[in-house]
């Protein structure tokens, strides 16, 4: 996620490829670092790594451990012409791109209300390593009955936070309205679950502190391990569906957004309701809430024109050392444990919680839930989300995709001289039909605008930054759009 001002984006910003496994769900939590095996693959595949380095047409060196080498001979060139000089990008053509961003998608079934639901998955990598993660799983909800959890976990300044969210948020949460009764207020549901986030947190940075403070000196490797999940930050979008009550419960930290499609009998068709709000600078609630917790520094601490705290783009979220301890736990972490040093201007932490802002909804089993970190939301608007989808499904059910015309890409530029565009419905490609996931980030990435398409899945790192975020969409059915149903 891009969440400093030394690396500020302009906007994020396939066709009939095999279908991802639809896997039911187990007791077994599955999530961005544990998928499902694919139904035409074994289930345990091994892989060896191994470095091959070529130069120019003229020699080869193969660098392998534990070996010796004469060095090699140089062939002598006829002119500089005849030497190789070749970009060692790799350039993504529509098949090549269309594979590329269904490397990490899935589906997954569970059991409904009527018949079965369907969860859509999909992540795309911009940064290298990967900083969006995400989870889901069916365990306990409230008075422990049988609930289904989605999260999605969009890091930032590095990995470690959003790897830890993947593997404990839904754990924590679930312990914790497990002991809740059914009949409690919703309030008290409610509570439970901000406990659930802020005590998670709490435990990231006070093994971070600890760590830190039982070291007898600097440089520790075991340190550097303990405090990395405090040091980067991540935010956290989880949603908690009930089966028994048809009601959806939504809790984020952070700017990844929920969004119910909505649909009306009487109108015979899907809208698009907000079931977050993103928390940054440009809340206003939020500005308010900081405002509060510290009199006097809001021009200090928010950046009007770009909704900034103290340089990142996000009011809350998980670790995030540098908006949390005291100046001098920063300080001791940057000399000792090349920690981040401390944000100007910095007088009364903590700038930054962890603790979620949560809505509860009632939902229809036609319904369906788009859950994203920003690098969705950039580029498209909760109602676009919800064409999108909805287009999708008509498209399923006719059983055929819509007929794609390829559209010429067009940017606009701004004062910075970066690029941008947003997906809108008159650029929508809906061709991908066993994954609505997979479909929402195509067209995030350009849809029919194929040139676009193909040049942000090219986008390598470091440069990606500037052209996408890491892209990650849960999609979830509380009907099977395949139409599986009980009678």
């Amino acid at each position: 996620m891009f969440r400093y001002t030394v690396a500020v984006s302009r906007g994020v910003i396939s066709r009939h490829l095999p279908a991802p496994h639809a896997s039911r769900f187990t007791s077994r939590t599955y999530s961005s670092f544990s998928q499902p095996p694919k139904r035409d693959s074994p289930a345990t595949i091994a892989v060896t790594f191994g470095t091959l380095v070529a130069g120019a047409s003229f020699f080869y060196f193969v660098s392998q451990s534990g070996s010796s080498n004469a060095v090699p001979s140089l062939a002598e060139p006829a002119s500089e012409n005849h030497i190789a000089v070749k970009s060692p990008v790799r350039v993504f053509g529509l098949k090549e791109a269309n594979a590329r961003i269904r490397e990490h998608a899935t589906s997954f079934t569970f059991d409904g209300n009527g018949g079965n639901g369907r969860v859509d998955v999909v992540r795309l990598a911009s940064n290298n390593p990967v900083e969006d993660e995400w989870a889901v799983a069916v365990g306990k909800g409230v008075g422990g009955q049988k609930t289904l959890y989605t999260g999605v976990y969009d890091g930032h300044a590095g990995w470690a936070t959003s790897a830890v969210l993947r593997q404990a948020l839904i754990p924590y949460v679930s312990n914790a309205v497990s002991r809740v009764a059914t009949s409690a207020s919703s309030d008290l549901i409610d509570s439970a679950i901000k406990s659930a986030f802020g005590n998670l947190d709490a435990r990231i940075m006070d093994e971070a502190k600890h760590a830190a403070e039982g070291s007898s000196e600097p440089a520790s490797p075991s340190v550097l391990a303990a405090i990395a999940p405090a040091i980067s930050g991540s935010c956290a979008l989880l949603s908690m569906y009930d089966l028994a009550s048809s009601t959806i419960r939504t809790a984020v930290t952070g700017d990844s957004r929920a969004v119910l499609g909505s649909w009306s009998d009487e109108s015979g068709s899907y809208t698009a309701e907000a079931l977050s709000q993103d928390q940054t600078g440009f809340n206003q609630d939020e500005v308010k809430r900081l405002d509060k917790a510290h009199p006097g520094e809001i021009d200090d601490i928010i950046d009007p024109k770009t909704g900034r705290l103290l340089g990142i783009a996000v009011t809350r979220g998980f670790g995030d050392h540098r908006w949390k301890m005291t100046e001098q736990a920063i300080k001791s972490l940057q000399g000792s444990f090349y920690g981040f040093g401390p944000r100007p201007k910095y007088k009364s932490p903590p700038y930054m919680v962890a603790e979620p802002e949560v809505t509860c909804h009632k939902v229809s089993t036609k319904d369906f839930v788009i859950l994203a970190s920003d690098g969705l939301w950039d580029a498209m608007s909760n109602d676009d989300a919800v064409k999108c989808v909805s287009r999708w499904l008509a498209a399923k059910r006719a059983g055929k995709p819509e007929t794609v015309v390829d559209a010429k890409t067009t940017f606009t530029v701004g004062d910075d001289g970066w690029p941008s565009y947003k997906a809108t419905p008159e650029f929508f490609a809906i061709e991908d039909l066993d994954n609505a996931a997979v479909c929402l980030a195509k067209n995030a990435l350009g849809g029919s605008r194929r040139t676009m398409f193909c040049g942000s899945v090219t986008a390598y790192p470091p440069i990606s930054r500037y052209v996408r975020d890491d892209v990650t969409i849960q999609v979830v059915f509380f009907q099977d759009p395949s139409g599986t149903t009980k009678n």
